[in-house]
């Protein structure tokens, strides 16, 4: 089977603009996630680190879903 080069190229580029709007979005939402952190105004280090400790947490939960389970 020959695929058209033309039709290809349009798939190839609909498959990356996908790509990049979904990293927009990831990169949206975390953003939103470590701006809360940072607007909680924390009083003191251990706080803070508590807090960003807890975010790494849920970054890496996420990202070993992804890798075990897909999407």
């Amino acid at each position: 089977m020959n695929i058209d080069r033309k039709l290809l190229e349009q798939i190839k580029k609909k498959v990356q603009e996908e790509l990049v709007k979904k990293e927009i979005e990831s990169l949206e939402y975390w953003l939103s996630e470590l701006q809360k952190v940072y607007s909680k105004g924390h009083q003191t280090l251990p706080e803070l680190k508590s807090d960003l400790r807890q975010f790494m947490d849920r970054m890496k939960n996420r990202i070993q879903t992804l890798k075990t389970k897909g999407l």
